[in-house]
């Protein structure tokens, strides 16, 4: 008999809620028992004021979590940070400067072995790859937020 008023009280009683504050789940409040295993309503265990902040989720699917917010009526999962767009073309800007001048840096001993006429098949081929680089480089969109970097010379 006991059993079955417990299956009673867990799916008529018993209760999840969602602690709000400023439009925010600051808290997931389970069901809690006393020593004597029983159920122990929400409105026993917290002041008025702090119950009125609550929000029953115990039907809700997905379940809220904490840092969800909401605005009355529906919960919504957190929105990851996104940088703002001036912040993602200096970001972009700068990892240009630094494949640029890492293109520059592979490049140097390669042209100046050609305009010394001693440049092998080789290095005139990997000459021309890195150009083809950095000329691709510098046409990256750098407005968005994941640019399509070329892919570096073999």
């Amino acid at each position: 008999m006991r059993l079955v008023l417990l299956l009673f009280m867990s799916t008529h009683e018993m209760k999840i809620y969602a602690l709000i504050d400023r439009c925010v789940v600051v808290e997931i409040i389970l069901p809690f028992f006393n020593n004597e295993g029983e159920y122990v309503p929400i409105d026993q265990r917290y002041t008025p004021q702090m119950v009125a902040q609550m929000v029953d989720i115990t039907n809700l699917n997905p379940q809220p979590e904490c840092f969800w917010t909401y605005d009355g009526s529906v919960f919504a999962a957190p929105v990851p940070y996104q940088l703002p767009p001036e912040e993602i073309e200096a970001a972009n800007q700068a990892q240009r400067a630094a494949l640029l001048a890492q293109a520059s840096q592979a490049m140097a001993p390669l042209f100046m072995s050609l305009q010394l006429g001693d440049a092998t098949d080789e290095e005139t081929i990997k000459a021309k790859a890195w150009q083809a680089y950095y000329r691709a480089l510098q046409t990256v969109d750098v407005t968005v937020s994941e640019p399509a970097w070329p892919q570096l010379p073999a």
